[in-house]
């Protein structure tokens, strides 16, 4: 039986997967549709909060207090220990792919998030031309994940401390084939690229396929072996033979009745002529049995018939 779990896993990709291809159609519409980017961003954020949670803990949601006192901006910077890690790629843990993973935290904590300092730019390049040069001036400081909100105090500082709590998180490097967060981001990869098939599908598929074949082979060998044991033939057998087949030409017309032959009665052009006979084509059969010939009523009604009139009759 297949888990259920599974098969939710795999709708839900394919569901993520047709809310990104809306959002980067309603791209081409920049500040026109407000509220349905509002809108799609929420339910992108909510289906990805049930298929992309960190170890697999469910996160409960950010409780804020009631609004108290002035809009204020708070910011904090939280360092990447690159030096620790020199060969971890923290930039692509934090951002994840096309920036989703950070999406999604900017939407749990209201926070703005933005990877800053040495390292930060995938062209390394350019990030060596820009330094020094104004609005550029954290690519002098080191590499850290710079968290800015802007709400009333008290609720900007619950905001601050949980996006805090879930950058540092994401800071702890994990070992080949245990980060489960990179399992989640290859994942989330593959559906936006359109090419995730949940494994465990792929397998069932396989079987289908496998037990379709198996079938159709049995089914082709049962049509091709009437005479199997236990099989019924699915060709009937003809009665006991009268003659060889005729194949007659297709503008002949046949007469109905051994009576119509005998007495003449046939419509003209029914009977065969000498320059019809290359219509017909005799099957030889090498065990016919020439006994059940004398028996056939066409030679005992042409014997009791009057030949004194008809087609000889002169």
């Amino acid at each position: 039986m297949s888990d259920p779990n599974i098969a939710s896993t795999q709708s839900i990709a394919d569901y993520l997967a047709q809310l990104l291809k809306d959002r980067k159609q309603l791209a081409a519409f920049p500040n026109v549709f407000l509220h349905v980017e509002r809108l799609l961003d929420e339910e992108i954020a909510k289906v990805r909060a049930s298929l992309f949670q960190i170890n697999g803990v469910k996160k409960e949601p950010l409780v804020l207090p009631e609004a108290e006192g002035t809009v204020t901006t708070l910011t904090e910077k939280v360092y990447v220990p690159v030096k620790e890690h020199p060969d971890f790629n923290f930039v692509g843990r934090i951002l994840g792919p096309r920036g989703m993973t950070a999406k999604q935290l900017e939407q749990e904590t209201g926070c703005k998030i933005m990877v800053r300092g040495k390292g930060s730019m995938r062209d390394k390049k350019k990030e060596d031309q820009n330094r020094g040069k104004p609005n550029w001036e954290h690519l002098a400081d080191e590499l850290h994940v710079l968290l800015t909100v802007e709400d009333t105090e008290n609720r900007a500082q619950v905001k601050l401390a949980r996006a805090v709590e879930e950058v540092k998180k994401l800071l702890v490097p994990q070992a080949d084939g245990e980060d489960e967060l990179k399992k989640r981001q290859l994942m989330e990869l593959a559906i936006i690229n359109g090419t995730y098939r949940d494994s465990s599908s792929k397998a069932t598929s396989a079987c289908d396929d496998e037990w379709k074949r198996v079938a159709m082979a049995a089914e082709t060998q049962r049509l091709l072996s009437p005479g199997m044991p236990g099989i019924a033939t699915p060709m009937r057998t003809p009665a006991t033979p009268l003659g060889a087949p005729l194949i007659l030409s297709p503008r002949m017309s046949v007469p109905t009745t051994a009576a119509s032959i005998l007495n003449g009665s046939a419509p003209p052009g029914s009977l065969l002529s000498p320059g019809d006979a290359h219509g017909l084509i005799y099957a030889s059969y090498p065990d016919y049995n020439y006994a059940a010939l004398a028996a056939s009523p066409l030679l005992t009604e042409y014997a009791t018939a009057d030949h004194s009139g008809g087609l000889f009759a002169r």
